[in-house]
């Protein structure tokens, strides 16, 4: 057993979220090397948390950073709720948990911008080691791999019934969208294990693993800044229980902390626009330009329409105290369904040159009572329907991450900087009106009365629709983008996912990517925690 006073390793990783934890179990597979994973929340005891229908009753608690966007100008100044996990299994402890891998447009996209050998057929050969589902195992989809999949439990038939509506308007046909096909829709998987969360940190980190004696997690450990010797990173300042310690890396610091939260730590520790550096008083180790940039995140709207008739077995409380001990005790009930288990992908367009928007299939129709359409419908609550979530997936307005103070307990400044690009709210508008088509099929009709927004809307309409009602699909990435350093001034790690100006530095997380995948985000980063594995490992020889 490591000595628990030791402050030196080999490797030393910040935050035990999605990427951090595979990366710590694959170093940590070679005896001969020692590895710290430093998280700064606590382990995941709050079984609730794994609870497929009411896991969002941890958001606002110490499991949650409790971050929020600056005023949005294209939200009507809405500042945009954004929780983070801080506790181990990041955002995967507390997401929906969605897995939904994006397409190969996505990761040729890497490769395109730079990133030398990430390309989706490296990412089919990874997410081999990495799926254990019952779609593979094939060319697309892995069987045996770490992060076990299932289907997303739901209540009511009505999943079918959109399904239809969905092959029905044209879109696409009914079928597994991650394998060669994406224009499809299906139930989608998770990460669960019979209606119980599993995340990847609980399998790359199982009791097993965790007996390594060259593994240490810490837990309870706030990561202030890493330390360098001249422009080497020799190791990291971090804060247990209220004492400020060094830990000392022999090799290399790993930064996976998060979008947000890497590209803080690499501007508290020097690296990022010397303009902003020294408006803090921090002195500049690297002046790299990108870091905290090209912050790009999904939005999303739920158009909505209320059933003239009752639709059974969709009305029901999943975070009742009787639907949580039921879930407790038997993983049966209101708390093992998730409203959206259905989704598919989309050219609205018809170009097919990979998917311009995703709908989430709900069946309940998320009213507030507020909907002008809705006036005259009686009590909201006691009506059925269903909703379609729309999410533009590749947004083109970029945003940053800035520090507020050279105070790392202070939180950054996020601005997503949503509309900023014009060309945005144009395709979502259209977005909108397409799903809506989604209303008028033969399989939806008889569900359909009225509809929010109308479906005869005007654009002006359907814009402040969005403009008032849109909000995150919690998907930031890019604010440390992966690249090619000579091209790209604004590429902040290399293909090696070494960060520019620096050495024994590198990130592994959803700051690397340089664009929002169409689809979520967990996926794509448990495939950078192997990539990033993988490329220490085949370095080291």
């Amino acid at each position: 057993m490591a000595n628990e006073s030791r402050q030196t390793y080999d490797y030393i990783i910040v935050g035990a979220g999605t990427s951090g934890p595979i990366v710590a179990s694959r170093l940590s597979e070679d005896p001969h090397v020692s590895v710290l994973l430093l998280e700064a929340g606590g382990e995941n005891i709050n079984d609730i948390s794994r609870a497929p229908g009411a896991f969002f009753k941890v958001w606002g608690t110490d499991y949650d950073w409790q971050y929020e966007s600056e005023p949005q100008k294209g939200l009507n100044n809405r500042k945009i709720y954004s929780p983070r996990g801080h506790v181990v299994g990041g955002s995967s402890a507390i997401n929906v948990g969605f897995w939904m891998r994006g397409t190969k447009e996505d990761y040729d996209f890497w490769e395109q911008q730079g990133a030398k050998g990430w390309n989706y057929e490296k990412a089919l050969e990874m997410f081999q080691k990495i799926e254990d589902t019952d779609k593979g195992p094939t060319r697309y989809r892995g069987k045996g791999g770490k992060v076990h999949l299932e289907d997303s439990a739901y209540p009511t038939k009505f999943v079918h019934t959109l399904l239809e509506a969905f092959k029905e308007a044209g879109f696409g046909s009914i079928g597994d969208f991650q394998a060669e096909n994406p224009y499809q829709a299906d139930v989608v998987q998770k990460d669960y294990l019979n209606r119980v969360r599993r995340t990847p940190a609980d399998s790359y980190l199982s009791d097993e693993i965790r007996k390594r004696p060259n593994l240490k997690v810490r837990t309870d450990t706030f990561v202030r800044k890493v330390i360098f010797k001249g422009n080497r990173a020799v190791g990291v300042e971090a804060e247990h229980q209220g004492t400020v310690q060094q830990i000392t890396a022999r090799a290399e610091v790993i930064l996976s902390a998060g979008t947000y939260n890497t590209a803080q730590i690499l501007k508290l520790s020097g690296i990022g626009p010397k303009k902003e550096l020294a408006k803090h008083g921090i002195p500049v180790v690297a002046d790299v330009p990108g870091v905290g940039e090209n912050l790009n995140d999904h939005l999303m709207v739920y158009p909505r329409a209320l059933s003239p008739v009752p639709l059974p077995d969709t009305r029901f409380n999943p975070t009742s105290d009787e639907a949580i001990a039921q879930w407790r005790k038997e993983q049966t009930g209101p708390a093992c369904y998730y409203p959206g288990p259905a989704a598919g992908l989309v050219s609205s367009d018809g170009t097919h040159t990979g998917p311009d928007f995703e709908v989430i299939l709900q069946y309940v129709h998320s009213a507030t009572g507020s909907e002008k359409e809705f006036a005259g419908a009686g009590t909201i609550v006691e009506r059925s329907g269903y909703s379609l979530a729309v999410i533009l997936m590749i947004p083109k307005s970029r945003g940053n991450v800035l520090l507020a103070s050279a105070d790392p307990h202070d939180k950054p400044l996020i601005d997503p900087n949503y509309f900023s690009n014009p060309d945005d709210m144009r395709r979502f508008i259209k977005g909108v009106r397409y799903v809506l088509e989604l209303t008028k099929t033969r399989a939806l009709l008889p569900y359909t009365e009225k509809v929010h927004p109308a479906v005869d809307a005007s654009d002006a309409e359907i814009e402040a629709f969005i403009r008032s009602e849109a909000s995150t699909v919690f998907h930031p990435v890019g604010t440390a983008r992966i690249g090619d350093l000579t091209k790209d001034p604004l590429a902040v790690v290399d293909s090696h996912l070494r960060v520019r100006g620096v050495e024994g530095l590198r990130v592994a997380d959803a700051s690397i990517m340089p664009q929002v995948n169409r689809g979520h985000t967990m996926a794509p980063v448990t495939y950078i925690g192997e990539m990033a594995a993988y490329i220490i490992r085949s370095e080291k020889h």
